[in-house]
């Protein structure tokens, strides 16, 4: 057993690690850290989910970092494979590979009450490691454990049966292939499987709400105009966030939300029944609704659907056989590939690291099918532990990373003094975290979130009438909360004295310190 010790760990090398990692470097100036993730390289989402046609719905302007922006995109909607060049360059540059450990499981992460330090059981290659830090960073995201499909005959399938979430190389031209799911990346894989494939057969569950991408490419003009006037990016990506910050008014709930999505509504029907075979018209355009499922960006599935050897069904699959698969009806349909759309579990994917806190309580059972952080980030009980991308973190309208973003902020404003080793605990008040649970699953509650006749992923973690998923604010409410939050909410203990490592002493921070007003 190898025994490791740092002031930082963070679990996960996806954005969320490669953020955490920069802003230890450049703003706490913290090399003591480490990163495991159970990939072999940083990408999360983006090394794991291969499939053809992968990419981001969000404009590459503004889906990446901060820290290091970029204009010169190929695409407007970056692919997987553009994005893995652009996070393998961002790696290089902060030389990132000599912090990380890959092809790592984190088991349990414990804390020690004694030590005021966390205890992470890390499984690699047969090996058990131990590793204790100060401060411990979850970025594992809530894209981690695929939810895999069961069906009656699935073991005596003679092909290969891929989750898009584990894909794995295989020459589809020319066969025929099944695809079950209907979400973004069943839309995506669709959208590219069927350029080659002899057929394409999907069944979908529901409807769902697809739309035009938007312009968002950078012309060679403008991306000569950012090298001589850098100064210039900062401005566009502002832009971009204040066109998507406007498509939260569809969410909200109210009267200028409905208004808002009912003429939203009116143009995307009518743009599906132009771009929709019309024996679509009745099954795939959805009666909830517009916003209450994540909404899809069309990426060329209009138009697979339009071919000849596509179809959507919206019968049921109930058996495999060796070379086909049957509905209820008892249709046959031929297939030498089948595609697992179905998305993740979100809840397994949040609580996928054991974790106990100081009173000895694993967070599931703390938790008990109400899964929440306050802000997204903070949890009552399991000090200088913070989630990044945590619960109730994702929106329907803007970008994953500068959620992240505003997640370390937050970090940064309330707990600095354990990150950089100047304090060893910090933790968020119960009746704060209560009082944050209310507020926001109470906010939930007026939005198309729950209200917009649908059974979606956002409400499917724990209790069926708790919200773990969605952020129901805008995103300018995020930012500034992250650079201006309630500091009495928050409980800190400075050390007296260490020898060590080990605590001798800490006292409470006083409000005044705590810069309360």
């Amino acid at each position: 057993m190898t025994s490791l010790h740092s002031q930082v760990l963070i679990v996960g090398g996806g954005f969320s690690g490669i953020a955490t990692s920069i802003k230890l470097l450049k703003d706490w100036k913290v090399t003591d850290f480490h990163v495991y993730d159970r990939n072999d390289k940083f990408g999360g989402t983006w090394t794991a989910n291969t499939y053809p046609g992968a990419a981001s719905d969000i404009p590459a302007v503004w889906y990446c970092l901060a820290s290091d922006p970029k204009v010169d995109w190929k695409n407007a909607y970056p692919s997987q494979e553009e994005l893995s060049e652009y996070i393998a360059g961002v790696v290089d540059k902060y030389g990132l590979k000599a912090f990380a450990t890959f092809n790592a499981e984190i088991q349990r992460v414990e804390w020690l009450p004694e030590e005021r330090l966390w205890k992470a059981t890390i499984s690699r290659d047969g090996e058990t490691i131990t590793h204790t830090a100060r401060a411990l960073f979850m970025g594992q995201g809530c894209l981690v454990s695929p939810n895999h499909v069961q069906i009656k005959g699935m073991e005596d399938f003679q092909g290969p049966i891929m989750h898009t979430a584990e894909w794995k190389p295989f020459d589809y031209g020319d066969k025929d292939v099944v695809v079950i799911g209907n979400g973004c990346s069943a839309a995506q894989v669709i959208s590219e499987v069927a350029k080659t494939a002899k057929s394409v057969t999907q069944f979908a569950r529901s409807p769902q709400w697809i739309v035009p991408r938007t312009p968002g490419a950078v012309g060679p003009v403008l991306r000569v105009l950012f090298r001589w006037f850098p100064f210039l990016i900062p401005v566009l990506r502002f832009f971009v966030f204040c066109m998507l910050e406007l498509n939260w008014n569809m969410f909200r709930g109210g009267w200028l939300s409905d208004m808002d999505r009912s003429m939203r509504t009116k143009v995307s029907v009518s743009i599906a029944k132009q771009q929709l075979p019309e024996k679509y018209h009745e099954t795939a355009i959805p009666k909830y609704q517009l916003g209450c499922k994540r909404i899809i960006f069309d990426c060329g599935y209009w138009a697979a659907l339009r071919m000849e050897s596509v179809l959507l069904t919206f019968d049921k699959l109930v058996e495999v056989g060796k070379q086909s698969v049957r509905d209820f009806n008892g249709k046959e349909y031929p297939a030498d590939l089948i595609v697992d759309a179905t998305g993740f579990n979100i809840g397994r994917s949040m609580g996928s690291v054991d974790v106990v806190g100081e009173n000895g309580m694993p967070l599931s059972e703390f938790w008990d099918g109400k899964v929440a952080a306050y802000e997204t980030v903070m949890i009552p009980n399991y000090p200088n532990m913070f989630m990044l991308f945590g619960p109730n973190a994702t929106t329907g309208h803007n970008s994953v990373i500068f959620a992240i973003e505003n997640g370390l902020k937050f970090v940064e404003s309330v707990a600095s003094d354990v990150i950089q080793g100047r304090s060893d605990y910090v933790t968020v008040k119960p009746q704060a975290y209560e009082q944050w649970v209310q507020r926001i699953q109470k906010a939930i509650a007026k939005t198309n979130f729950a209200t917009g006749g649908c059974v979606s992923w956002y409400m499917s973690v724990g209790e069926a009438t708790h919200n773990a998923v969605s952020y129901p604010w805008t995103q300018l409410r995020f930012w500034w909360r992250a650079r201006f939050p309630h500091y009495g909410d928050i409980y800190v203990a400075e050390k007296e004295g260490v020898k060590g490592g080990v605590k001798e002493g800490v006292k409470e921070v006083s409000s005044k310190a705590l810069k309360v007003e």
